[in-house]
C-alpha cells in the first residue's frame, strides 16, 4: 500500500475546506426574516419562507445589498412578479426556491447574474428541460435538485457548464444514460445521489472521473461496477446499503484517500487489500458485522491509517 505523509496532509487539508458542500450558511452575517426600512442596508441574507406569501413586501424592491433569499414553501407565491420586485437585486448569490409546488421556474431569473447557488427542492412536478435551458446562462456553481422524483434527467442537462456541487438525493436515477449526461460537467466535483433506490450502481458512473466527492449511501447496493477504476474521486460516502464485502474496486481508484462505508453487512477485507498498491488512508466500517478475527486482520493490514474505525453501536 502507498504511504506517503503528503497524502495525509493533502487528505486532512482538503477535508477541513471540502467535506460539506452545502453552503447556505456560509455567507453575509446575519440572516432576516422581514425587512424594515431602518434595516434595508444592513440586509445581505433575507429568509422569506414558511411565511404564506403570496406575493414579496414592496420595501423588498431597495434591497440593493442582497445576497441570499429563500423563498421556500410559499407555494401561493407569485415567483415571476416577485423576481420583478427584486430587479434592483442584482448581487443575489444564494437563491433557495424549495417546496414551491412550482412546474417552471420565471425566465426573469436571469436579471440574477451573479447566482452562483441555487436550490429547487421538493418541487416534483418541475419541467427539468426548461429548467435548465433557463439556468444555464448563470454562472451557477451548486444546482439543488433533491426530493424531484426524477428518473431521467433530460439531454441538455450537458449545458450546466458552471455546475460544481449538484444535488440529486431523494430522487430515482438508475438509468446509465442520466450518468452519462451527469460526466458530461465539465466542473463537476461533488455528486449526491444517496436516497435513490439504487440497487445496481450504472456503469456509466466510471465516466464522471472529475468528481471529487461521491454520495450514495443510503441505497441498497451490494456491488459497485470495476469502471468505478477509472475514478479519481478523494473521498466517497457509501454507508446504509447492503455490502456484504469491501468492495474491491477502491484499491483500483488512484485518488480514493477516503471511504465511509459504515452501517452495511460487510464480514470480509477481501486478499486484494494485501496485494494491491493504493493511496486509501482513512476507512469508517462502523457497524458492520464484521467478526473479531476480521478487525484483528484489517487493523494490522491498515495499520499505516490515519483514520480506521470499527465502532459498534
Amino acid at each position: 500500500m502507498i504511504r506517503h505523509k503528503v497524502v495525509y496532509i493533502i487528505f486532512t487539508v482538503l477535508s477541513s475546506i471540502c467535506f460539506s458542500c452545502n453552503t447556505y450558511t456560509k455567507f453575509y452575517s446575519v440572516t432576516y426574516t422581514s425587512v424594515s426600512d431602518h434595516k434595508i442596508a444592513d440586509i445581505y441574507r433575507l429568509d422569506l419562507s414558511n411565511q404564506n406569501l403570496d406575493s414579496l413586501p414592496i420595501a423588498v424592491s431597495k434591497l440593493t445589498t442582497l445576497k441570499m433569499l429563500n423563498l421556500s414553501n410559499n407555494p401561493n407565491l407569485n415567483l415571476d412578479l416577485a423576481f420583478k420586485k427584486l430587479n434592483q437585486c442584482k448581487d443575489i448569490e444564494v437563491l433557495i426556491l424549495d417546496s414551491l409546488n412550482i412546474d417552471k421556474i420565471p425566465a426573469s431569473i436571469i436579471q440574477f447574474t451573479s447566482l452562483k447557488q441555487l436550490s429547487l427542492a421538493n418541487n416534483p412536478k418541475l419541467n427539468l428541460e426548461y429548467t435548465f435551458d433557463i439556468a444555464s446562462v448563470l454562472p451557477i456553481e451548486y444546482l439543488n435538485l433533491r426530493g424531484n422524483t426524477i428518473e431521467k434527467l433530460p439531454e441538455n442537462s450537458i449545458k450546466l457548464k458552471s455546475v460544481k456541487d449538484l444535488n440529486l438525493s431523494f430522487n430515482r436515477l438508475k438509468g446509465n444514460r442520466n450518468y452519462e449526461l451527469i460526466a458530461k460537467l465539465p466542473k463537476l466535483y461533488s455528486l449526491w445521489i444517496d436516497h435513490n433506490e439504487l440497487e445496481v450502481l450504472p456503469s456509466s458512473i466510471g465516466a464522471i472521473n472529475k468528481v471529487r466527492f461521491l454520495y450514495f449511501d443510503h441505497n441498497k447496493l451490494e456491488k459497485l461496477p470495476e469502471e468505478m477504476s477509472a475514478m479519481r474521486t478523494w473521498v466517497i460516502h457509501a454507508g446504509y446499503n447492503n455490502f456484504k464485502v469491501l468492495p474491491k474496486v477502491f484499491t483500483k481508484m488512484r485518488s480514493l484517500f477516503m471511504v465511509h462505508i459504515n452501517n452495511n453487512s460487510i464480514t470480509v477485507i477481501p486478499e486484494s487489500y494485501t496485494t494491491e498498491k493504493y493511496p486509501l488512508a482513512g476507512l469508517i466500517l462502523d457497524n458492520n458485522p464484521i467478526s473479531e478475527n476480521e478487525k484483528r486482520k484489517a487493523a494490522q493490514l491498515f495499520k499505516g491509517f490515519f483514520l480506521l474505525s470499527f465502532e459498534q453501536k
